[in-house]
């Protein structure tokens, strides 16, 4: 099958002893008294640091995640963090799916598009071009970011456009050296997205959850990023799911899931 290349329009855009007398003798014996105690006392203090750092590391996980919400997925989304057959997510509660949904759907369903942006929805796209991108800011932390592409013969607007890559990212993730009103703050800004925002997979997610959900992933990068992709049937190139993690936490930040016929 010839595949065709597709055209991405311009887009918006981080451890002697000796003989001696029995005075000697007694002598030794008290300083062999004195070093018992002190290796005794050596050990114990190790005992009681090593308690210490194994609470402070749990204290460190509490601080992480003691306030946040526990994940409720909305009911028909799949069960596979990285579903190839069914590349959705959802907003207020509605299913949306890559490939399937065009702009003027996620428009008519309030998701908070840039006005800016939203001046363009009329212009025309030429058959296998893409849109420039949209944003959509769900909080100061969290945005989205949206694609669509043109799959017909013929030319036709971007409303009309079916979605072809959504991304979502925050600018921070808790971390052990912030202090705990910034935690605080990231926190509560992944919990308002999350009343909103809803994948197959928590916001909260980690490097290890993922894999052990979904073991089969195309690439595992040194950079933190794990990818399972395809390749396209009609265009040049390949599509699926893009998460990055942070390089210290392992803690989700990004997602990028893309679709290509």
């Amino acid at each position: 099958m010839k595949k065709l290349t597709l055209i991405i329009a311009v887009a918006m855009f981080m451890s002697f002893t000796g003989c001696g007398s029995s005075s000697e003798s007694s002598k030794t014996a008290e300083n062999e008294t004195e070093q018992t105690t002190i290796v005794e006392t050596t050990e114990s203090e190790t005992e009681t640091e090593t308690e210490a750092e194994t609470s402070a590391e749990s204290d460190e996980s509490s601080v992480l995640t003691a306030e946040l919400k526990e994940f409720t997925p909305v009911e028909g989304l799949s069960k596979n963090y990285a579903d190839l057959e069914k590349r959705c997510f959802a907003y207020n509660g509605k299913i949306y799916t890559l490939g399937e949904n065009t702009l003027q759907d996620l428009v008519d369903d309030g998701i908070p598009f840039e006005k800016n942006e939203l001046n363009n929805i009329g212009n025309n796209v030429n058959k296998n071009y893409e849109t420039a991108r949209y944003t959509a800011r769900i909080n100061d932390f969290v945005t989205m970011q949206f694609t669509f592409i043109n799959t017909t013969d013929t030319n036709i607007t971007e409303a009309e456009c079916l979605l072809c890559n959504v991304r979502l990212y925050t600018l921070y993730v808790p971390q052990s050296d912030y202090e705990d009103s910034m935690n605080e703050s990231i926190i509560n800004n992944l919990n308002d997205a999350s009343d909103h925002v809803c994948f197959s997979f928590p916001l909260t997610l980690t490097k290890d959850q993922l894999l052990e959900n979904n073991g089969d992933a195309t690439e595992i990068t040194d950079t933190n990023y794990v990818k399972y992709l395809v390749d396209s049937e009609v265009y040049m190139g390949s599509s699926g799911y893009t998460f990055e993690f942070d390089k210290t936490t392992n803690q989700f930040k990004e997602v990028n899931i893309s679709w290509l016929p």
